[in-house]
């Protein structure tokens, strides 16, 4: 269920990003559950499925060897998706998110897109300026996560490092992730 070829460390300075294993798939889980809410996640079973295909990756957080949180990816072709990120609550505040950023733009050399909530609550501002100082640019596109688990979406902004995506890409974008991460919203 762990593929070898999942195993690669991204580094910067101190600051490690650590595929996640089987022994410690549980206790990252928890976290994410604490982190987002359900229509925003998984069920176990189906992120435990993830980790068989090719493009997903499923990263602890580490500054030295303090695990931090955690980040999900989606290493497709022609960009990366940071589906999930998440800092351990009783660190946040301690620059790891923007160090997590920042070593995922050196380690994929790409262009970079994730969904977050419209600037609506003071929590969703705080989160959209932490992703503009990040170079994040907001996308204009009317967008609607699909639903993990059946049901309504979750109404998102998308937004790309480091430039706006056209509406090709913002297509392609859709494309990858049905195929892929909401596969199971769609079959």
């Amino acid at each position: 269920m762990f593929p070898i070829a999942f195993l690669q460390v991204l580094r910067l300075s101190n600051m490690k990003l650590i595929p996640i294993t089987e022994e410690r798939f549980d206790l990252v889980f928890s976290k994410m559950t604490a982190a987002f809410p359900y229509e925003e996640r998984r069920d176990i079973s189906d992120q435990k499925e993830c980790l068989n295909n090719k493009f997903f990756k499923f990263f602890e957080i580490f500054d030295n060897e303090t695990d931090v949180g955690f980040i999900t990816i989606w290493d497709f072709p022609e960009f990366v998706f940071i589906e999930h990120l998440a800092i351990d609550e009783e660190v946040r505040a301690g620059g790891y998110g923007s160090k997590t950023i920042e070593l995922v733009k050196e380690s994929y050399k790409k262009p970079i897109i994730l969904e977050a909530e419209a600037p609506e609550t003071e929590q969703q501002i705080k989160r959209i300026r932490f992703y503009d100082r990040a170079g994040f640019k907001m996308n204009s596109y009317d967008y609607e996560q699909p639903s993990y688990h059946g049901g309504e979406g979750v109404p998102l902004k998308i937004l790309s490092y480091p430039e706006l995506i056209n509406r090709e890409e913002f297509d392609l974008f859709i494309k990858r992730t049905r195929e892929n991460g909401y596969k199971k919203s769609f079959s």
